[in-house]
């Protein structure tokens, strides 16, 4: 126990740190723009985040991904069917069978039909919208637009601790 005690200072004072610091997923204008797309599958909630509701179905945001279409018809059952791929995406709203959603910078109106499982983008405001912050709440200088490659936007942010897994 003595020896443990002993390396403890070791440990503090020689660097071993795991301080978590992020890096940003980018994507091209004219992928960004091409990216809203329906898979028809369904896919694995691994960071959900705001839910809407609206008549039979539940929007899921999956954060920075896109969006899950479950069925709810019945309550007690609900079904995952489809994901709506939206990189970028933490929010959204419906009306009127069209969704609203943020694609990174872009508000984008998606048309949706889950009964027949399609959805079509039918508007875009490109630049609407700031652009994603890191979980830190702020982006660093060495990825601001004026020092990352032209063209591009930021998506989502990963973990440098994601990457030592």
């Amino acid at each position: 126990m003595k020896k443990l005690l002993l390396l403890l200072p070791l440990f503090l004072f020689t660097g071993f740190n795991l301080q978590e610091e992020y890096y940003p997923m980018l994507m091209t204008r004219a992928e960004l723009e091409a990216s809203v797309q329906l898979t028809h599958a369904a896919m694995p909630l691994t960071s959900p985040g705001k839910i809407c509701l609206y008549k039979n179905w539940i929007f899921l945001v999956e954060k920075h991904k896109g969006i899950h279409l479950i069925d709810n018809s019945n309550p007690t059952n609900p079904v995952r069917k489809d994901f709506l791929k939206v990189p970028g995406c933490v929010d959204v709203a419906v009306r009127n069978n069209i969704l609203y959603v943020d694609n990174a910078v872009d508000l984008v109106a998606v048309r949706l039909d889950p009964e027949k499982l399609t959805a079509t983008v039918v508007s875009r405001r490109a630049y609407a919208l700031p652009e994603i912050q890191s979980p830190d709440g702020y982006i660093p200088n060495e990825y601001s637009r004026s020092r990352r490659p032209a063209n591009t936007e930021i998506v989502g942010w990963i973990s440098t601790l994601d990457d030592q897994n």
